[in-house]
């Protein structure tokens, strides 16, 4: 059977044809390319059974390719939360939409049937016990492993403000916390979103449909200061105020006021600003606890190497936890290339991890980013090529060599964050479009293959 993976966010799908949508992001058929077969088949007897701690992108992969390349091995996936794989994605839209569960859940129950995984919802794992190749749960109950996969995720960072933990205050991290969001939104009429980045602006646009007043808080000068330089910023945030939401840049929040209840949010300013819901979106922190009780190597994140493996023989990584070569890339698409690299090298197939090209989306209001690669020029001979009409909301900005693409930045453009996307990815030459680039004309990457 044909595979096709998501090009935004490395979902693979099998069958004749591409889905008409991704399941996880939303993309259409013709972001899927074909996925060749990457591995031989190990259906060696020795493995008994593989365990899975965590139910996410990295986790699923994980179990897939395991089953995909071995047909034998017993497969267990447990999770600490009550449903099934589902598109984390996809939260910061659904709690601005009226959807049901099932429209972010990613397999049918018959899909884990058919692949013979075994999935434990609701069951934290306590402790792992390495010597005995044993992880014990919540209730004490014992489970053995051949080998183990560690893809436990991440944690939103919550920030030390005072009053953070009173009413009112919610994090967006999992569907339970969505669902709770989703009961309240309609009963306020303010809100406060703490962190501009990608899940502050989701989370703020999607709250804006039913909350009047919606403003986001950044301590930076800018909107998403890991992707986008000042001009992109300058560009998004008239787009995101057009729009009604107000944004405070460079400002920190110093205390959330109230009582039991919130109030609102003291800046360090003194202004105080009223406000009945708080949500924090500061970035997230690898959920390494479980790991480091267990006496496996942890800095950020759960140390791995290129095969995906702890210091602990028999023991892998993956996902949000994991940190290669000093990175934590807390993104989708590398949370599915690990999950598969680690499956390949628990089963004993050489599958060598080489890190993933970082990619960052937003879609929401009718508002398109793509940002991949490098931001600036580090390396002699590179340049910027930079294309701006903020008055359309147009904005790109190119790193290159006057050869090759080596970073992408585009907002407010349909249709050409994949197609840059693919240049780099594939080292296609850009020396005979440069000039046709600066001047705006898109229409030539469609005839670059």
């Amino acid at each position: 059977m044909k595979k096709w993976r998501c090009r935004i966010c490395g979902y693979i799908h099998a069958g004749e044809n591409p889905p008409e949508l991704c399941p996880v992001c939303g993309a259409a058929a013709d972001d899927f390319k074909p996925l060749e077969n990457l591995f031989s088949r190990s259906d060696s007897s020795a493995l008994k059974r593989i365990i899975i701690v965590g139910n996410g992108a990295a986790g699923i992969e994980a179990a897939r390719t395991t089953r995909e390349n071995n047909n034998r091995v017993e497969i267990l996936v447990f999770s600490n939360e009550s449903y099934p794989f589902y598109s984390r994605i996809h939260l910061s839209t659904f709690i601005g939409d009226d959807s049901k569960i099932e429209s972010i859940t990613i397999h049918p129950a018959s899909w884990y049937e058919q692949h013979k995984i075994t999935t434990v919802l609701n069951t934290p794992i306590k402790t792992i016990d390495p010597k005995q190749h044993k992880i014990f749960d919540q209730q004490g109950l014992s489970y053995s492993y051949d080998k183990l996969i560690i893809a436990t995720g991440a944690s939103p960072v919550i920030p030390p403000i005072p009053g953070i933990n009173k009413k009112g205050v919610f994090v967006l991290r999992n569907l339970g916390q969505a669902l709770q969001i989703r009961e309240i939104r309609k009963d306020y009429s303010s809100a406060i979103i703490i962190g501009g980045g990608l899940l502050g602006i989701e989370t703020a646009t999607s709250l804006s449909k039913f909350i009047k007043k919606v403003t986001i808080v950044e301590i930076s000068d800018r909107l998403m200061p890991q992707q986008l330089d000042k001009e992109g910023s300058m560009v998004l945030t008239h787009l995101l105020e057009s729009r009604g939401i107000t944004i405070r840049t460079s400002m920190k929040v110093e205390e959330i006021t109230g009582t039991a209840q919130l109030q609102g949010v003291r800046l360090v300013t003194r202004e105080v600003l009223p406000a009945e819901i708080v949500i924090p979106a500061a970035g997230i922190s690898p959920n390494v606890s479980l790991a480091a009780q267990a006496g496996i190597k942890v800095n950020r994140g759960i140390v791995i190497n290129e095969r995906m493996e702890t210091d602990h023989q028999n023991i892998f990584a993956a996902g949000d936890v994991a940190e290669f070569q000093q990175t934590i890339y807390g993104i989708w698409p590398a949370a599915v290339d690990q999950g598969m690299a680690a499956a390949a090298n628990a089963l004993g197939i050489s599958y060598p991890y080489r890190g993933t090209m970082p990619l960052h989306i937003l879609k929401v209001a009718g508002i398109e980013m793509t940002a991949i690669g490098k931001k600036y020029p580090d390396q002699p001979g590179e340049e910027l090529l930079i294309f701006r009409d903020q008055d359309a909301g147009e904005y790109v900005k190119l790193v290159h060599n006057r050869e090759f693409l080596q970073g992408a930045l585009v907002l407010g453009i349909s249709g050409i964050g994949f197609r840059l996307e693919k240049l780099i990815k594939k080292n296609v030459s850009i020396r005979n479009i440069i000039g046709e680039l600066a001047a705006g004309n898109w229409e030539v990457l469609k005839q670059r293959k």
